[in-house]
């Protein structure tokens, strides 16, 4: 039997990205092939992030999201990711289904605790995921955090990726903390990527301050 390889053992080309479909009518390729940046040009200081409506980012999963092309249930937000003012991705940040979860010897509550439950990029585009991750998290942190009491956050890779996101998870202060165990869901449908080993990041949410949240740029 093969064994997952740990983080930093596998790469990979992309992140939850597929081909682009042909005659694609999904937000990002109905107007064309949105232009990118070539491999070594600096372009995070022109990534954005945008809220986007519920069915949009739905149409981008659907058409480009490697293994779960549906939007999440419990969501609290959708972020667009964007290059230049074009659309090319993203992410949804919701409350995970678990009731707590332990972590550094501190115990998080369910609402304590939000998960980035899709990270899709609809462009071949290297390094764009942990370049649009890093802003929406820094968006989500400032606007959510605060009045939401948000402690953790959370995010999934498959045991079988490896490339920039993780690299990039690290450098943002996520630690991995462990791997899960495959299984399918009882109360959800079957989905292939429920039966491959994932591992879990986590990252603490600083402590909220108006000068620690000011401060969030150089955390992100």
């Amino acid at each position: 039997m093969t064994q997952a390889r740990s983080p930093g053992q596998r790469r990979s080309t992309g992140f939850q990205y597929t081909r682009t479909p042909e005659g694609c009518s999904c937000p990002i390729h109905r107007d064309g092939q949105p232009v990118t940046a070539p491999l070594g040009l600096r372009f995070a200081e022109r990534v954005h992030i945008e809220s986007i409506p519920r069915h949009v980012a739905g149409a981008i999963y659907e058409a480009h999201h490697s293994y779960m092309d549906s939007v999440p249930r419990t969501n609290l937000v959708h972020h667009g990711l964007c290059y230049q003012d074009q659309l090319l991705g993203a992410v949804t940040w919701r409350y995970p289904l678990i009731r707590s979860l332990e972590y550094d010897g501190t115990r998080y509550e369910g609402d304590e605790i939000v998960e980035a439950a899709r990270i899709c990029i609809g462009v071949n585009f290297p390094n764009l995921a942990s370049a649009a991750l890093a802003r929406s998290m820094e968006r989500f942190v400032r606007r959510h955090g605060r009045r939401r009491g948000i402690r953790l956050l959370l995010t999934f890779v498959r045991a079988d990726f490896d490339g920039s996101m993780i690299k990039a998870l690290r450098d943002k202060g996520w630690h991995c903390a462990g791997k899960t165990e495959p299984g399918q869901a009882g109360n959800r449908p079957d989905k292939q990527i429920r039966e491959r080993p994932k591992w879990r990041f986590l990252c603490e949410v600083p402590a909220e301050s108006d000068r620690e949240q000011a401060s969030l740029v150089r955390f992100c």
